[in-house]
């Protein structure tokens, strides 16, 4: 079956009995692979209303279809299953070489449910599967178990994925963790792995990864590939030449441009996402002190400076790319400060920066490298770490919180050294952090007080660094993704990059629908949406699709063999997005679970900087999404004609 290696395999931690299921040709036309495989299979065999740590739930690891099949851009994995943060469909993904190694081993995807009666790593080479006792692994962090693991296999290559402290201890903003610190962040599927004593699972095995049409794959290669050889264009040099002062020029004007691919394709490729610091900070697109504050203003062009692309560079030792990428934005970097300091660690990616950074006001860039690195140890998400410390210092600032409450800690913004102690605090669960590392709205529910206004989150999942009131797609994205608080699904911005109408008629037939400007907007980001469900199923990394005409549909055909046309993958897209939208529905999840915080949307308005009297129509934005995808705005679940419409039966 060119594509798929034929079966998944179901691993019970309970008894340590496994099953391999073979599903056969219309199952993967239908879900196609990476989160649409795994909601094809959660929705049907997890019992209704589980709650997400019952030992009954699945958690799934999935490679992409196009994972191993030698198309550009594929080496990431997923994890997916019941959101321990938020209640919803969960999901999170990372790259690396793990995505290959699932497929190598012989399976589209493994999934795991039950409880282990103590900590396990699942040892999985092939035909063979193992349980093994991880008692002596518990406790280590991420990068520790992974290489004792990789010793006790004898086998460097193998690949492995782990919890690290935060999982165990059941943080519901906890990750899992592979390649040596990289996370699957978003969540809390960190703590679904710890809920079943799931300290790791390993990946070995050679087997071939059967491509339809290898031939047609490389010459599609090539063609992509010509994008990326091309010189750098005139304004690009002009604009990284000039990096500071032209977004502080646009933020004053209150102007943006539509993202270009070859920019960001340069900006990537020469700093990695840390090239858009300072851009972002300026311009509006970060928040900027717990989403209250300007970036030129507050945070000022000096202090982002002090975190930008350059700096972080200054800093690294040496580049690496994921399997499979012609790009190669990660880079491993020094670290000079605290208790990882002579060693080296991932280099802090934008989101991380931005929590770290902006977020609290904070611009000590060593400082940030630290955390960024505690927390991959920890196997905590940086975004919501960020998020939670955000909160607690505003909480703080407004007399919500007292000393005595942290434990005699003086919190403010920029205060790095408290900065840094709350977050060593959430990490072990101690004192006030234990609070925090469930993530801020089950802290402000416990604090009270005006606490919730401070609380950043949708849905219980702490908001990304793009600030819905400068992109209004990322108010759509926040609140109506499946998993709420997504930035990687679509936005206005995105979808320049993106460009849907290209290359699906149906797009084009969507946009042309729209009875005004903003109307064409939202269906644009729409059908951008059901495009990203391709892109993540296909195990395919965003930054390909943001920085070239990504050619995902010739991809698809020649791996599979199967011919469709570019509206059939789209209706594929559209297909993927609702079902994990009906999982909600059927687990009791309404629209207003997930409503944005006020703050997110302008109300009030800034009174200053870029995003002055800035507002969001939230009510006007989500009618013309609701009415363009087909979901019923009172439950949020797709109708039963839209279900009919992309081929799927109701769910029990």
């Amino acid at each position: 079956m060119p594509g798929f290696m034929g079966k998944y395999l179901v691993v019970h931690l309970g008894d340590g009995s496994t099953e391999k299921i073979e599903p056969g040709d219309a199952f993967y036309r239908q879900y196609l692979g990476g989160y649409g495989l795994a909601a094809g299979v959660i929705a049907r065999r997890q019992p209704a209303g589980l709650e997400p740590m019952d030992p009954r739930g699945h958690l799934a690891f999935c490679p992409g279809l196009l994972t191993g099949s030698g198309a550009l851009f594929t080496g990431r994995y997923m994890v997916a299953g019941k959101s321990p943060l938020t209640g919803t469909w969960g999901d999170a993904n990372s790259g690396g070489f793990l995505s290959v190694k699932i497929k190598q081993a012989g399976y589209d995807a493994v999934f795991f449910t039950g409880r282990a009666p103590h900590p396990t790593f699942v040892e999985i080479c092939e035909d063979k599967v193992s349980l093994r006792d991880a008692r002596k692994l518990w406790g280590m962090d991420a990068i520790e178990s992974e290489g004792a693991i990789k010793q006790a296999l004898g086998d460097p290559k193998a690949q492995v994925a782990t919890i690290g402290p935060s999982g165990e201890k059941l943080s519901l903003i906890s990750g899992v963790v592979t390649g040596g610190g990289r996370i699957a962040a978003r969540s809390g599927l960190g703590a679904l792995m710890g809920s079943k004593n799931l300290k790791a699972v390993s990946f070995q095995g050679s087997k071939a990864i059967p491509v339809a049409r290898p031939d047609k794959v490389k010459a599609v290669n090539k063609k992509l590939l010509e994008a990326y050889r091309q010189k750098v264009r005139l304004a690009d040099k002009i604009a990284f030449k000039f990096g500071e002062a032209i977004p502080l020029l646009l933020a004053k004007l209150r102007v943006s441009f539509p993202a270009q691919t070859a920019t960001v394709r340069e900006l990537w490729r020469t700093w990695g996402t840390a090239g858009a610091v300072v851009y972002s900070a300026v311009i509006g697109d970060m928040p900027i002190r717990n989403w209250t504050g300007v970036g030129y203003l507050d945070y000022t062009v000096q202090s982002a400076a002090k975190c930008s692309g350059e700096m972080v560079l200054e800093r690294q030792r040496r580049r690496y790319a994921c399997q499979s990428c012609p790009l190669g934005c990660g880079g491993m970097v020094e670290i000079r400060k605290g208790r990882y300091a002579g060693g080296e660690g991932h280099k802090p990616e934008y989101e991380s920066i931005g929590a770290f950074g902006g977020l609290l006001l904070q611009d000590d860039l060593d400082a940030v490298i630290e955390m960024n690195e505690m927390c991959n140890r920890a196997g905590m998400d940086t975004i919501s770490a960020g998020a939670a410390i955000a909160f607690a210092i505003e909480c703080f600032e407004k007399g919500i919180l007292c000393p005595e409450a942290l434990g005699g800690l003086e919190l403010g913004w920029g205060r790095t050294e408290s900065i840094v102690k709350l977050l060593e605090m959430m990490i072990a669960r101690e004192g006030f952090g234990d609070l925090l590392a469930d993530g801020v709205r089950k802290a402000a529910e416990r604090i009270g007080s005006g606490a919730e206004l401070c609380a950043m989150h949708a849905g219980g999942q702490e908001l990304p660094m793009h600030d819905s009131r400068f992109d209004h797609g990322f108010a759509i994205a926040y609140k109506w993704d499946p998993t709420p608080g997504r930035h990687t699904t679509s936005s206005f911005a995105v979808n320049d990059l993106y460009a849907p109408e290209k290359r699906f008629p149906l797009a084009r037939r969507m946009i042309r629908e729209g009875r005004d400007k903003v109307a064409r907007k939202v269906k644009r980001y729409t059908a951008g949406s059901y495009y990203a469900q391709l892109i993540h199923c296909g195990g395919c990394c965003i930054f390909g699709a943001e920085s070239s005409t990504y050619p995902v549909v010739e991809y698809y055909n020649a791996v599979t063999g199967w011919d469709l046309s570019p509206d059939d993958y789209l209706l594929a897209g559209r297909r993927i997005l609702c079902l994990r939208r009906a999982f909600n529905a059927r687990e009791g999840v309404r629209p207003e679970d997930t409503e944005l915080p006020p703050r997110a949307l302008g109300r009030p308005a800034m009174t200053r900087g870029p995003l002055q009297h800035v507002s969001v129509d939230q009510a006007g934005l989500e009618k013309v999404f609701l009415e363009t995808v087909g979901w019923d705005p009172v439950t949020g679940a797709p109708t039963p004609e839209t279900m009919r419409e992309v081929g799927l039966e109701p769910l029990a």
